[in-house]
């Protein structure tokens, strides 16, 4: 099965695509359990950190050639997916404390 998936991603970014998507699945997962747990700095700040990685991994990525868009494409959507998560849940304690 590995050699399935290598062979998949080998055009858009190879093993470093599939590290990456297990890391984001990962952070992901991580980020819905804990998130009810997070202050709303913390979830604020989660925003912050997914852009700080996103960015430059992407950045890094494009610039190592058409062979890694896959690399930055994953990080933005991991960035905004992030983002969006985290928004959700500091609006939905906003309007539940009113």
């Amino acid at each position: 099965m590995m050699e399935n998936l290598l062979t998949w991603s080998a055009p858009y970014g190879g093993a470093a695509l599939l590290l990456l998507m297990v890391l984001a699945i990962a952070s992901y997962g991580l980020l819905l359990h804990y998130k009810a747990r997070l202050t709303e700095s913390q979830l604020r700040r989660s925003i912050r950190l997914a852009a700080l990685v996103a960015l430059p991994l992407s950045f890094i990525a494009m610039e190592m050639g058409s062979q890694n868009w896959g690399i930055a494409v994953l990080s933005f959507v991991w960035c905004i997916v992030v983002g969006i998560t985290c928004k959700n849940e500091i609006t939905r304690r906003i309007a539940g404390s009113r």
